[in-house]
């Protein structure tokens, strides 16, 4: 799709459908390309097998590295997801703004087109499994790398005899425990892959914010840039109640910031981003370190193994072809053994084997430290639904260009003839609404989040429940459902303005449709058992609340301040 002209006018920035549409496309683009990004790597990672050799450290790292791969693609398919939503969600907010439009002005003419959905990338993709780099003993001769340096230092027609003493003699020290050693080549490779990955994982959210400032006013100061930044730092992972967290995911005043803020530019705060390029960069530093020093193991061991296979090679001078015979065989290894031993460097190669062992295993300790804020990212990874909801909220209010009032813009749906009707999209962020922000799209793992992030230092809960509707069109259908339901109460409260106070109302229960049989389930919600203060299991829940506010600057003079499933 072509770029519309600019927004930008002499008399200001006038955000059309054509422009929300773009940008669907742009961050459609986007998502393609940061989805391509991670299979690159699983490609490039696949070309390689058993490369960290054998040994317990080699174990250690090998089990380690695969624990943090599996996370690390895990978070980033999460990613990925987030960013389909948003593209859908702008794609929504276009097409029924045009609609809406069309109704509103008597449904005159044919009923404008619809533009296609994108096709994006609604679940996480499937990348890997990669290749285990762990040893499993196939595939090579296990001392051929070491001994072949070693039996070079013989005449030819000993080689046969050779081998089998030095295999023998090797086996008194610690060498053997780590032969085959790590492919150093072969893990600098993967080191080079991980790390081109990292400087590719910032790509993501800059064309995201590039795609999103194309329908933001650069001249506003005020609430279109703080929605704005809100909108760039929240499909990172960022939420209204996030906190600073360390690496361990406890609460640190030196930690990441999970907690979205309109003081920052977008790429100034995407904790996702961050989680996975730091992910990224740091196996590449210790898949390095490793190979350094498993190169620096190989050659102190072969020399080690080359200076004394040269010493006992001087002491059989009185062997030859003519003299080796099959009935002095036996003797003959028992004599090299014992020359080899004696001449080999035993404790030196121990001693450095033992510094591999520990190099190793304090490598694959690092790794596994990078588990716990992958798990945050994975946690935290705003879902397709939520993101679909939030670019309806940004994107309904910048066709709007943020002006304070109700705006509908729900195609095909009449808001008359009843008293008080308001889409919950454009009423995001008005006099402070958040239904979208705080109560679309959660998974019960994220309410659960919500409920420990705001639970406070003497371990109080500060929140009691927390809730959610499965996606907008729902939060909006029973929202309505329950400000129709309580329209008497509602002209009650605003019948002598301004009330004293905001105004709850409730319904404990939605009709039915179709042939569902029971209630209808409107979203889910977790709660705290306030004698045990003890969070419970999440469940479904049967109606909803929602808290109006009232602001006289409206018509109608409220807001849905919020609404969530109860």
């Amino acid at each position: 799709m072509a770029a519309p002209p600019s927004p930008a006018t002499k008399g200001g920035f006038d955000v059309q459908p054509v422009h929300v549409h773009h940008a669907a496309d742009l961050v459609k683009n986007a998502q393609f390309a940061h989805a391509e990004r991670a299979f690159v790597l699983v490609d490039a990672l696949n070309q390689y097998n058993q490369s960290a050799g054998t040994g317990r450290g080699a174990d250690a790292l090998a089990d380690a590295y695969a624990q943090v791969a599996a996370k690390f693609f895990e978070a980033w398919g999460r990613s990925v997801v987030s960013a389909g939503g948003a593209s859908v969600g702008l794609n929504h907010t276009a097409n029924h703004y045009v609609l809406a439009e069309w109704e509103a002005g008597g449904s005159k003419g044919s009923q404008p087109a619809r533009q296609p959905e994108p096709v994006v990338i609604n679940k996480p993709p499937r990348y890997g499994p990669v290749n285990p780099i762990k040893w499993s003993g196939t595939g090579e001769d296990v001392d051929s790398w070491w001994i072949s340096g070693v039996i070079g230092e013989f005449p030819d027609f000993l080689a046969d005899v050779i081998r089998p003493a030095i295999e023998h003699g090797l086996r008194l020290g610690k060498v053997h425990e780590i032969t085959p050693g790590i492919k150093e080549d072969e893990v600098r490779e993967m080191a080079k892959a991980w790390r081109k990955l990292g400087s590719d994982a910032v790509k993501a959210s800059d064309d995201f914010n590039a795609a999103i400032a194309g329908i933001t006013d650069p001249k506003d100061k005020g609430e279109w840039q703080a929605a704005m930044r809100t909108f760039g730092q929240t499909i990172w992972g960022t939420t209204a109640w996030g906190r600073q967290l360390d690496a361990e995911g406890n609460r640190s005043q030196t930690g990441r910031h999970w907690r979205t803020t309109t003081d920052l530019a977008p790429a100034k705060r995407r904790p996702i981003v961050d989680v996975l390029k730091k992910t990224a960069d740091e196996v590449a530093d210790l898949l390095e370190h490793v190979s350094d020093i498993g190169q620096k193991t190989t050659e102190f061991t072969s020399q080690a193994g080359i200076n004394a296979a040269k010493a006992t090679a001087a002491e059989l001078t009185d062997l030859s072809l003519t003299n080796l015979t099959k009935l002095a065989v036996g003797g003959l290894v028992g004599r090299i053994v014992l020359s080899f031993r004696s001449h080999m460097d035993k404790s030196g190669c121990d001693a450095v084997v033992e510094t591999y062992h520990k190099e190793f295993s304090e490598a694959a300790g690092k790794l596994k430290a990078l588990l716990p804020e992958l798990d945050i990212a994975i946690r935290s990874a705003p879902t397709y639904q939520a993101e679909i909801a939030r670019a309806q909220g940004f994107g309904g209010r910048s066709l709007n260009e943020f002006k304070k009032e109700h705006s509908w813009q729900i195609g095909g749906e009449s808001p008359y003839p009843y008293m008080y009707s308001l889409d919950l999209a454009t009423n995001e962020g008005l006099s402070g609404a958040h239904t979208i922000d705080k109560h679309v799209g959660k998974t019960d793992e994220q309410l659960l989040q919500r409920i420990e992030d705001e639970q406070r230092p003497n371990g109080k809960y500060k929140i009691l429940d927390s809730s959610s509707f499965t996606d907008l069109d729902s939060a909006q259908k029973y929202t309505q459902y329950n400000i129709r339901e309580n329209t008497a109460i509602i002209e009650a409260w605003l019948k002598n303005p301004p009330p004293p106070k905001d105004l709850s109302i409730e319904v404990a229960s939605v009709p039915s449709e179709g042939p569902l049989v029971g209630p209808t389930v409107t979203g889910r919600t977790i709660a705290v058992d306030r004698e045990s203060n003890t969070v419970q299991p999440a469940r479904d829940t049967h109606g909803l609340t929602t808290r109006l506010k009232y602001d006289p600057n409206l018509n109608p003079p409220f807001v849905v301040h919020t609404s969530a499933p109860e």
